[in-house]
């Protein structure tokens, strides 16, 4: 039943919100041990947590991530484990309940649930919880739980024989849905665990319970916010309830009477925010915060209390046709924004293992380093909450992937109705993040189809199926979801099409792997320039602390059996020396230690050099999400920031060419063209521009090659051309190559208000028969 709050609503002064011990969802503190199925050598086990750890702790393993180590412990993810609690107890108030259940935040991944040796579930989605009925089943005393899992790769290989057709690449994890990054990819280890990975909560009440509150800007004016607060609340009897409803910000606060019909009631109240204090991305604003607390009465007495911290303020992908094709931008509140991040793949590879502190340190980092986007990709985890909690804080948007990535996936009822219930339970839980900026059907799975050869051997009745179940997913089922539990934007894959489409350059989202993949230089991203880049990289080396990590023994080298196992882009070595090669030819592998550190610098400024050409390209381009934020273990691979969390030079460097003004320099024509770049609205302002070009080696004046005159310029919002002047005039006929610029802008009384000294690089001619990306579009 719906009810609309309006009129009726009772305003009250400074009243607060008291929360209660005695609230219906308790967090359980249960003791766990664990064994392999079918044997009795019980071990205590942590929960939250995984198999993995459990054993590691143990020393039934060693740690996977050292040496070769991950090869021995592949039976691990081949056997079935039981986990089980030492006996329990309840209250006789806990019991007598007219509710009693318990919800399992997380089971990874095929789990059949025991209580005091009852069966009361069979759970096959490691992406959702799930909640069962025990009144009946739980006692006073002696409760035990008992939990089986089992391997995931004999009941997927089952499910691929009875699917009508096959599926191409991947097919084992594409019909298990567990996080796809267990089976192993390009950047870490091949990991199929199990376990417990969230608490158990006790869901017991006799009354009624606050299930979800929502609280949404439904339109947003400079003096003025237009709100609702959705509540939902489970009545276990229907009745007369209170509701008390406060903002702590402004203590406006409503109380009203409330009668609930048994079973799942709505209740909508609109209100407004004088004044509102909008939520801002990174650079451009603060993120401001407000905090709602709801609290549930029944004859005076707390039942309930939920508490919502979110922000104010409007987010959408905007895509409008255009002169060149179709644009792809993110507008917040009204003003067009320039994302600049990075994709994140899971935090921790073992669940359970990261901390609030752990993930406040890669948060403020990335804050630090001027990112304003984060995108999580689909191969991993929906992220714990305490991750958004912070994005949130920071002002970093969040790009959420749902979870699939670079297959094909099945479309049978028994797949579109787990798919289901997880795209649910996920946007509801993540709908009051103003953090949350986009939802994406997939990672690469269009583009895989289209030009990854996964049609071959396929029949035109499989490739209408297999096309079928891709569209009841991800072009009507989790579009639907989307649209139905939130405000967010939806689209439907990561990219929409591949890099051999030339519509990868003119609309939607681009993945360029022109740079690595196919061993292009890095002058390729100065002019291949998307709409948006949400992907694109380069690899290197860790830190030297992570390098022992993976070493076997003290021979640090490229034929160190761990060194080796530690890459897993068998092409990886190869490509980075090519790389180097390419801009510091005299480094060679002799000194590995200084050999490493150098793959950071080519890293940092092939990244730096596309961050700064798709900036010069505003609002052509409007995005740039570097591949990839973090590790999830010791290796190499195209992170800026290692598996321990030390910046790499790349992270570093962001802190430069994210920078919300900028200027960039470029050889272009044979011309020289220094950019202004701002992402914030400033005041339009004239002030004073001096450049200087030396020598690449530069040390002392003695090597100044040119000094300009100085001359106004007119800084604004954008991207523009402030200076341009052909090469020859400034260098004769030295090369561009070698040089550096370094641009200063001075106000009326000489002081520095900008400055920027960087390589002048001039892009080699094979990539001079390109367009170049016109600024506007």
């Amino acid at each position: 039943m719906k009810y609309s709050i309006i009129c009726f609503f009772l305003f009250v002064i400074g009243a607060t919100v008291v929360a209660q011990n005695n609230l219906p969802v308790q967090k359980m503190q249960l003791n766990w041990k664990f064994t392999q199925a079918d044997r009795e050598e019980w071990l205590e086990a942590k929960v939250p947590g995984c198999v993995h750890t459990d054993l590691i702790r143990h020393q039934i393993i060693e740690h996977p991530f050292y040496g070769t180590n991950e090869g021995k412990c592949q039976w691990v993810g081949e056997t079935d484990w039981t986990y089980e609690t030492e006996p329990f107890d309840l209250s006789e108030e806990q019991l007598n309940n007219e509710i009693l259940r318990l919800r399992f935040n997380g089971l990874d991944t095929y789990a059949d649930v025991f209580i005091n040796n009852v069966q009361v579930l069979q759970a096959d989605n490691a992406f959702r919880s799930w909640e069962v009925d025990a009144k009946g089943i739980l006692t006073e005393q002696g409760n035990v739980i008992r939990i089986v899992f089992k391997s995931p790769l004999p009941i997927a290989e089952k499910k691929l024989k009875e699917l009508p057709y096959p599926l191409p690449y991947e097919p084992i994890r594409a019909v298990v849905r567990k996080p796809q990054f267990h089976f192993g990819w390009d950047w870490g280890p091949k990991l199929i665990t199990c376990g417990i990975t969230k608490d158990i909560e006790l869901i017991a009440y006799d009354e009624a319970r606050l299930e979800d509150v929502y609280i949404s800007s439904q339109r947003i004016k400079e003096h003025k916010a237009e709100m609702l607060a959705t509540f939902r609340i489970h009545a276990a009897k229907a009745g007369s309830y209170t509701l008390h409803f406060e903002i702590e910000k402004t203590l406006d606060a409503w109380t009203t009477e409330v009668k609930l019909n048994k079973g799942i009631n709505t209740i909508e109240l609109p209100f407004e925010i004088e004044n509102p204090l909008k939520w801002w991305c990174n650079d451009l604003d603060n993120p401001n915060l407000y905090t709602f607390n709801t609290l549930l009465q029944s004859n005076g007495h707390a039942i309930d209390t939920r508490t919502i911290r979110t922000g104010i303020r409007e987010v959408k992908l905007v895509r409008e046709k255009d002169r060149i094709g179709e644009s792809f931008y993110f507008q917040l509140n009204g003003l067009d924004v320039f994302a600049k991040g990075a994709n994140m793949i899971p935090f921790r590879f073992f669940p359970g293992e990261a901390t609030e502190a752990d993930y406040r340190a890669l948060l403020q980092s990335c804050k630090d380093a001027h990112i304003n986007m984060i995108r999580i990709w689909g191969g991993g985890v929906y992220e714990d909450d305490i991750f958004y909690d912070l994005c949130d804080e920071y002002g970093i948007m969040v790009w959420q992937d749902f979870m699939f990535a670079c297959a094909m996936y099945p479309g049978d009822a028994q797949f579109i109705a787990s798919v289901t219930a997880e795209a649910e339970e996920q946007t509801i839980r993540l709908r009051n993040h103003p953090c949350i900026a986009l939802w994406c059907g997939n990672n690469e799975n269009a583009e895989g189809w289209e030009r990854w050869g996964w049609q071959r051997g396929l029949s035109d009745k499989e490739k209408t199926d297999i096309l079928k179940a891709y569209s009841d997913v991800f072009q009507k089922t989790l579009p639907d979801i989307v649209k139905k539990n939130t405000s967010s934007s939806y689209w439907e894959s990561s990219p929409r099409y591949g890099r051999a489409d030339k519509r990868s350059f003119t609309e939607g989202d681009s993945h360029y792997w022109g740079l690595w993949h196919d061993e292009e230089p890095f002058e390729g991203l100065l002019q291949k320039v998307p709409r948006f880049m949400s992907e694109y990289g380069m690899q290197s080396f860790p830190s030297d602390e992570v390098l022992r990590e993976m070493m076997v023994g003290d021979d640090f080298s490229f034929d160190n059996p761990g060194v080796q196992q530690h890459q897993k882009h068998n092409r990886g070595f190869k490509l980075m020396d090519k790389y180097m090669q390419y801009w510091y030819p005299k480094v060679s592998t002799d000194s590995l230690l200084f050999y490493s550190k150098m793959t950071q610098e080519v890293q940092a400024e092939g990244i730096g050099m596309g961050i700064e050409a798709h900036r010069r390209a505003m609002p052509r381009c409007m995005g740039t999400l570097y591949w990839q934020l973090n590790d999830v273990w010791p290796s190499f691979s195209w992170s800026g920031m290692d598996y321990k969390g030390n910046a790499k030079r790349l992270h570093e460097h962001l802190k430069v060419v994210y920078a919300p003004q900028l200027i960039s320099c470029i050889v272009e024509d044979e011309q020289l063209y220094i950019y202004w770049i701002s992402d914030n609205f400033i005041k339009d302002a004239t002030l004073h521009m001096q450049f200087t070009i030396t020598e690449k080696t530069a040390t002392t004046d003695d090597y100044k090659v040119y000094e300009s005159e100085s001359k106004k310029v007119k800084l604004v919002h954008g991207s523009s051309v402030i200076h341009k002047q052909a090469i020859k005039d400034l260098l004769g006929k030295q090369s561009a190559a070698d040089k550096i610029i370094q641009v200063t802008i001075t106000d009326d009384y000489g002081q520095v208000k900008y400055e920027r000294k960087q390589k002048l690089i001039s892009p080699s001619p094979t990539y001079l028969t390109m367009p170049r990306p016109t600024a506007q579009p």
